[in-house]
């Protein structure tokens, strides 16, 4: 496989790493109950939802629209890592959570929305 856009990974990594980090995420102890822990959840399906979308061929030969909803990915992933490492509450407050007592993501899901996010 050609390597990409993606850094140093292809398609079929980057939704290895998205199933794996969501399936992190379904063995939480407070998944789905906790609001903030099953709004990320949901962000990250959502945009894994987006990458099943793109035609692998289509991105390998180098098709823009290809490559560009890849790279939305990418910069969803990020924004997931960034909020996954919040502290301050304030991603509690923005999904119902309590923002004196913000969700405890574990360092797996933290590390796993890295990798997806390219800064492991």
């Amino acid at each position: 496989m050609s390597e990409s856009l993606t850094g140093n990974k292809n398609i079929e990594t980057l939704d290895a790493q998205m199933k794996d980090c969501l399936s992190t995420f379904e063995a939480h102890p407070q998944y789905p109950d906790h609001p903030t822990i099953f709004f990320i959840y949901d962000f990250i399906r959502n945009t894994h939802n987006q990458l099943k979308g793109v035609d692998p061929a289509k991105f390998y030969a180098g098709d823009k629209a290809s490559r560009d909803a890849v790279q939305e990915v990418i910069g969803r992933n990020g924004f997931a890592a960034m909020l996954t490492g919040d502290t301050t509450g304030k991603l509690a407050m923005l999904t119902g959570g309590d923002p004196a007592n913000p969700a405890d993501f574990g360092e797996d899901i933290k590390a796993k929305t890295k990798i997806m996010a390219g800064s492991d």
